[in-house]
């Protein structure tokens, strides 16, 4: 068969195909569903492989994370967060503790709260919080999802707050190529007056704030100042893989591949429907009613259950 005739035989009505198009035939309907199953599963496979995907990390900026979270608090009337490399480099720590030890959580399995990571580093804090965030495709995706999240949205606009840190961290997170953000406030005890009332931690919640009591302001570390711009994605990328120097470089997203072939399948579809029922109509051509709505429904379950299970997450 010619190339004019195969494309003919799947996209237009005509004898070979029974008057309908190849492509909305049951068959070639289950042949597109394994081949997304196959997809995901070639990708699961890829992630497990000697191959550095960079995923999601691919899209998000620490940079834009810090910028669109001002850009929110301002829509309020709130005063913008000043970046503190310390806050970053806890939260880096926090995200890779999450990798390292497989878990997906505020507190680690251990018990250790999100605290110990901001005292690691000498931040002596008097207000502390903290947002987590998981495969999302961009840094706006990501901030959203929290700005709808009451608890998550009352960190990021809490008046009780001075300063930000971020860090986009990239693992195998439960068998899956996964890209976690970790959002760290914080108000430095040095930079809080003795006259407002100091609360203890009593919630093991990380995206409530807390406070602590410095014992002596003497242990209270000089502020750093911060003489270099937020890091960029590229920066924080290659600081990922110094991590991991066996692996290749692969600049792979699956979140944005699945959503791309996801949208063209579904995209192709619907033009080979459209295409389908234009013939048919015009040359009036009668057949027995199919089960084509059935079988782009059939469809889009799948392709949905595709994009819910990439879907980011937020704790």
């Amino acid at each position: 068969m010619s190339l004019a005739k195969f494309v003919k035989h799947l996209f237009i009505p005509h004898e070979s195909n029974n008057q309908k198009a190849k492509l909305l035939h049951s068959s070639s309907l289950l042949l597109i569903s394994i081949f997304l199953l196959v997809y995901q599963v070639g990708l699961y496979y890829i992630n497990r492989s000697k191959v550095a995907i960079l995923g999601y990390a691919a899209n998000i900026s620490i940079e834009e994370v810090v910028r669109l979270t001002n850009e929110k608090r301002a829509s309020a009337g709130l005063s913008a967060l000043e970046y503190n490399q310390v806050l970053s480099d806890a939260a880096k720590n926090k995200g890779n503790d999450m990798i390292a030890r497989d878990y997906w959580a505020h507190v680690a399995p251990d018990g250790t709260e999100p605290w110990k990571f901001f005292k690691d580093l000498g931040y002596k804090y008097r207000y502390a919080g903290e947002n987590l965030a998981r495969d999302f495709s961009s840094a706006s995706s990501a901030v959203d999802a929290w700005m709808a999240s009451p608890s998550h949205k009352e960190n990021m606009l809490s008046s009780k707050y001075k300063e930000i840190g971020v860090a986009v961290v990239e693992g195998d997170l439960a068998g899956s190529d996964t890209t976690i953000v970790v959002q760290l406030f914080g108000t430095n005890y040095a930079d809080t007056t003795p006259a407002v009332p100091v609360a203890r931690e009593s919630e093991t919640q990380a995206r409530l704030a807390v406070a602590e009591t410095i014992p002596s302001p003497t242990l209270v570390p000089t502020p750093i100042a911060i003489t270099q711009g937020v890091p960029s994605v590229l920066e924080q990328t290659k600081a990922n893989l110094e991590d991991q120097p066996q692996k290749p470089l692969v600049l792979i997203s699956p979140f944005s591949t699945t959503k791309g072939v996801s949208l063209a399948v579904v995209g192709l579809l619907i033009l080979v429907l459209v295409l389908d029922a234009f013939i048919t109509s015009k040359r009036r051509i009668a057949r027995v009613a199919g089960r084509t709505f059935a079988h782009l429904s059939f469809m889009g379950m799948v392709i949905a259950i595709v994009m819910i299970l990439k879907a980011g997450q937020i704790l």
